[in-house]
């Protein structure tokens, strides 16, 4: 098992920089599942977020309820509503021919429904990055997520959501060797936070110290998961790289701003920290 820091040296090779000749549809699409109204500050972080990166569009997954605030609060990303799973399914045979990554989880809420919308997301597009409700969606049924894991998932989860997911593994283990109790599970990839964030995937485990204790706020969850969606890609970063940059990323804008950091504060230095990145 190959252990690295996570430093720019090991993925700013492949860091997807826009070009005189991107436009909106050769720098891609990342398709979003929110759902929960009472969350739509969740969806709203990642999506920026995910667009500030750099992709060229976001299109969010809303209910009926969700769509005229998402329509009102960010006009940029597109959207489509969706209220069932049947709606779901054929809208997802055709959204894969132009969508090849998904980010599911925040604001989604945790629920049967979100289980089965991110069975099916899982199941048609090839990209899937997994964060909160997405993964709590699952406590209980373990063996149904590891099913649809693959060498191009990520699962994001914090202490307590690995917990729910995984709680026939250790919580006095530290963050590594958790990472290999999962490793040994399932041959995907995942991201497992704290304050010494951890990225596993098979063969490669990465450490990351370069972060901040002001990263311990709501919503900072869902800014990183944008980022990471907005870097992988067939013509972009591999999973283990999009998580490892994004990681390093979200930790270098809470270290430059300091103390009073909230989560808003890690959108608005994405154009900062892309520049830094560049230099």
């Amino acid at each position: 098992m190959k252990l690295l820091k996570n430093t720019p040296k090991i993925w700013l090779k492949k860091f997807p920089w826009k070009k005189k000749s991107s436009n909106k549809y050769s720098r891609g699409r990342v398709l979003i599942l929110g759902g929960q109204k009472n969350m739509i500050g969740a969806t709203i972080l990642a999506a920026e977020a995910c667009l500030r990166v750099g992709v060229g569009s976001v299109k969010i997954i809303c209910t009926k309820e969700t769509i005229p605030i998402l329509s009102r609060k960010f006009p940029s990303a597109l959207k489509v509503e969706i209220n069932n799973l049947s709606f779901l399914k054929s809208f997802l045979k055709k959204e894969r021919k132009t969508t090849n990554v998904a980010l599911v989880g925040p604001g989604a809420g945790k629920s049967s429904k979100t289980m089965k919308f991110t069975e099916e997301i899982l199941k048609h597009i090839k990209y899937v990055i997994l964060d909160a409700d997405s993964l709590n969606s699952f406590q209980k049924k373990t063996k149904k997520l590891l099913k649809y894991l693959d060498r191009n998932k990520l699962i994001t989860p914090h202490q307590a959501e690995f917990y729910r997911i995984f709680p026939g593994i250790k919580r006095s283990l530290n963050n590594k060797e958790k990472v290999l109790k999962f490793l040994k599970l399932s041959k995907s990839n995942i991201l497992l936070k704290g304050n010494t964030t951890v990225i596993g995937s098979p063969g490669k485990i990465i450490i990351n110290k370069h972060t901040s204790s002001e990263l311990a706020v709501i919503g900072s969850g869902d800014v990183l998961a944008g980022i990471i969606a907005s870097l992988v890609g067939d013509k972009k970063m591999s999973i283990s790289e999009s998580a490892s940059a994004a990681t390093w990323l979200h930790g270098d804008i809470a270290k430059r701003y300091g103390k009073g950091l909230i989560s808003e504060d890690l959108v608005k230095g994405i154009p900062d920290a892309l520049r830094r990145l560049k230099k």
